[in-house]
């Protein structure tokens, strides 16, 4: 009913009313940023790597008791052996020396702490390898590993951590060489890092995806009921990734040069509430005409949560400001692209009869993640489908496809109609 009189009225502060009162008073207890980490301080001869690893995620994927008992630690170290290797240019096996492994909680929810010694094999180059990681990320599909390095000898690392990159399901690989840094290595890594966050950030894919799906039409009584001019749909429609884009690069520009930082938290929880009022807004207009509005304050937190997980890490997204332009690119540069082949589709499909059922139930689908984002991140509960869910959206790209193609037919279809009717004219 609440929503139900919030769609109604088209008030949207009552929605964001709501969000801080639920971020006020739900404590969190599930791993809110569900992304392993691996810190590498190179020496001389070996590297020693801090390997984090959400609890939570670890016992969903594996089914793995995760007390510190000797059978549940030798669980853990054999886990982590069978899915990872570090591996030199000629493929043999770096040995790996586990010289410390603990369930733990040391900030924010417990994590699989791990610390480990690499040696390269005789021969073999230190600073070039091949790390071949499926720890968590085959089973989850929304899980990355971000592996940065904290330290190196032979090439000195600021105060800050440096990010040499992030693997995740269908890219297990990452291939580290360390032989000679330089700005462009550092600018590519930090393009990579913001390519790879963005793919993986289904919340932030769906936040923008569900405000685009109104983004044609006009609103009159409460209800979506015209066409825009194709101009102004045009117009409305960079308004609003450009809002999006100026609200993650503020906060990303504050982190990184700002130091802002706030507790994961609330950030999350707010990012699947903002899924939410987007969704809601695309099947009963909430704010018509302020999508960019939207767009805007909701992309601050957005890009803080991006900010958030690297400043967790120690990491500020590379180096200085080449390395937050470089994640701002690779951000952007997803996004586009995205925007780019989902946006024809649906401006054709919109002056249709099939548009309405195919923006409700998109619309709806992402009422149901984001409700189900919002239970998870709030109390640890319904990891099961917010895993489904995930899942499902790992395959959308089949969905824009489909849509694609019902527009391409919409279009020949057209044109085939004209043809016959201006033949007609001339019979």
């Amino acid at each position: 009913m609440v929503f139900a009189r919030v769609i109604q009225r088209g008030r949207l502060w009552v929605v964001v009313a709501a969000a801080i009162v639920l971020l006020c008073g739900s404590p969190a207890a599930a791993h809110l940023t569900p992304n392993s980490e691996v810190q590498m301080a190179i020496g001389h001869s070996s590297i020693r790597a801090d390997v984090i690893v959400p609890q939570g995620e670890y016992a969903f994927a594996t089914g793995n008791p995760v007390s510190n008992d000797a059978r549940s630690l030798d669980l853990a170290r054999a886990y982590l052996e069978d899915r990872s290797a570090i591996l030199a240019p000629d493929g043999r096996r770096w040995l790996r020396h586990i010289e410390s492994i603990a369930f733990a909680q040391i900030a924010g929810p417990p994590d699989l702490h791990v610390v480990e010694q690499w040696t390269p094999p005789p021969g073999a180059p230190l600073r070039r390898f091949t790390i071949d990681w499926h720890v968590l990320v085959d089973a989850l599909p929304n899980h990355f590993a971000l592996f940065l390095v904290s330290s190196d000898v032979a090439n000195r690392v600021g105060a800050v951590h440096e990010v040499i990159g992030a693997v995740r399901r269908h890219s297990a690989r990452l291939v580290v060489d360390r032989g000679g840094s330089s700005a462009l290595t550092a600018f590519t890594n930090a393009v990579m890092v913001g390519v790879d966050h963005i793919l993986g950030g289904y919340d932030h894919l769906m936040f923008l995806l569900a405000l685009l799906l109104p983004a044609s039409l006009i609103a009159s009584g409460g209800r979506w009921v015209g066409l825009r001019p194709m101009r102004k749909t045009i117009g409305h429609l960079a308004r609003i990734v450009t809002a999006f884009t100026i609200g993650h690069s503020v906060t990303l520009i504050g982190a990184t040069l700002g130091h802002w930082h706030l507790p994961s938290a609330p950030v999350e929880v707010m990012i699947a509430i903002s899924v939410l009022v987007s969704a809601i807004h695309a099947i009963r207009p909430l704010a018509p005409g302020r999508e960019p509005l939207i767009a805007l304050i909701f992309g601050l937190i957005h890009g803080l949560a991006f900010a958030t997980i690297f400043a967790q890490a120690g990491a500020a997204m590379g180096s200085g400001a080449l390395g937050l332009a470089g994640v701002n690119l690779g951000i952007e540069m997803v996004q586009l692209g995205i925007v780019l082949v989902t946006v024809p589709a649906l401006l054709v499909l919109a002056s249709t009869p099939a548009y309405p059922p195919i923006r409700i139930g998109a619309a709806a689908f992402a009422c149901l993640a984001a409700l189900a984002w919002i239970v998870n991140r709030t109390t640890g509960e319904l990891a099961n489908l917010v895993a489904a869910l995930e899942s499902a959206m790992s395959h959308a790209g089949w969905l824009i496809a489909l849509l694609s193609i019902a527009a391409l037919t919409v279009l020949v279809s057209n044109r085939l109609a004209i043809a016959a009717a201006h033949s007609g004219k001339h019979a």
